[in-house]
């Protein structure tokens, strides 16, 4: 096993309803959340997006509240995370132990911070040891950094870094406006109604090899990508490159999003 983990090529972005988990207490919508930040740390993801289904805006942002707070380092999320009723059960969630996670007494050339003092080009930023460290530089206070230790620390952007250094969130108002801001050179749509992962094998694998960006979208819990296109005027094969049946012959009636976003990105990190 590599560890830390390098960052993976393509970059992977991966896109979800605002209706996922929606009919769920808070409590288990938490639960279900936090495995899926596990999956998507465990699988590399750089970015999730969140894209409204049904006007369920609120929904979209609790899921994102969650997700950021899970990707934040322990020891930043009192400075960065304010307390908030939606976040009562994040203690329930199972940490990601990603290489932007260290321990305090973890030994590490880069770890994630935030910016306690700024004056006249000298800063200093708490990275979760016993001290704050001094860097010269111009940030603002309470900035969340990334910062280099060694030979001496410094502040540097999070694209240096060459591990897998957690996901970003970000919310899309629909999946039009999803697929017009994303920037991805592959585009896949997940569903049962889509060719065979397996006869595809090779194409797949070529086009991920040469692809900078791979966007994978999921569908709702109630519809899939087919009827929510159509529902917004999209051509799904004019939207996408492939649409993809990552679970052919499946034994249950239905597949859950989450237990669809396992196998895709397994299948997914096994090809690129």
């Amino acid at each position: 096993m590599t560890y830390p983990p390098i960052k993976p090529r393509p970059k992977r972005i991966v896109a979800i309803p605002s209706t996922l988990f929606a009919s769920e207490n808070l409590k288990l919508k938490t639960i279900k959340v936090g495995f899926l930040a596990r999956a998507l740390a465990i699988f590399r993801v750089e970015e999730v997006v969140i894209y409204v289904d049904k006007g369920e805006r609120v929904n979209a942002e609790l899921i994102a509240d969650i997700l950021r707070y899970i990707e934040t380092p322990q020891y930043l999320r009192k400075v960065l995370i304010p307390l908030k009723p939606k976040l009562k059960y994040v203690g329930l969630i199972p940490p990601l132990r990603t290489p932007h996670h260290p321990t305090r007494d973890e030994k590490v050339e880069f770890r994630e911070g935030v910016v306690v003092f700024s004056r006249r080009g000298r800063v200093k930023a708490d990275v979760g040891l016993k001290e704050p460290v001094i860097v010269q530089g111009h940030e603002r206070m309470g900035k969340r950094v990334t910062v280099k230790l060694r030979p001496s620390p410094a502040i540097v952007p999070k694209s240096v870094v060459p591990y897998y250094w957690g996901y970003s969130v970000r919310i899309e108002s629909s999946l039009s406006s999803l697929l017009k801001r994303t920037n991805a050179d592959l585009r896949i749509a997940t569903s049962r109604c889509g060719d065979n992962v397996v006869k595809v094998w090779d194409r797949l694998k070529d086009d991920l090899k040469r692809a900078d960006r791979v966007l994978v979208v999921f569908g709702a819990p109630d519809r899939g990508l087919f009827e929510m296109c159509e529902e917004e005027g999209l051509d799904i094969h004019e939207s996408f490159n492939y649409i993809l049946n990552f679970i052919p012959d499946q034994g249950t009636r239905t597949v859950r999003t989450e237990e669809a976003l396992y196998a895709t990105l397994a299948i997914l990190n096994i090809l690129a």
